[in-house]
């Protein structure tokens, strides 16, 4: 649980602050959308008939919902590397 106290305050007691775990949050992100989008259009490329069966039953919103679903688990995974970062929810 993140206290407000906590928020305010620029280091945690191990001296890691909390601009340090928005950076390492923001770059686990980065790095886990770029690969996902990478899987995903790679995976529209190597089944075109697929991709185009997806495309004709529901447009791009099954495209739109793969992206979503894709930039939830980087926001995910940013708040976890940042909570990590930051030692909370370690049980002290």
């Amino acid at each position: 649980m993140m206290l407000p106290s906590m928020l305010a305050s620029t280091q945690s007691e191990n001296g890691h602050t909390l601009t340090g775990a928005i950076t390492i949050g923001a770059i686990v992100a980065v790095i886990i959308i770029l690969f996902l989008v990478v899987k995903l259009l790679g995976a529209i490329l190597r089944h075109p008939f697929i991709s185009l069966a997806l495309f004709a039953l529901g447009g791009f919103a099954i495209f739109k919902f793969a992206l979503v679903g894709i930039i939830g688990i980087g926001l995910l995974a940013a708040v976890g590397a940042g909570a990590l970062w930051m030692n909370i929810g370690d049980g002290s």
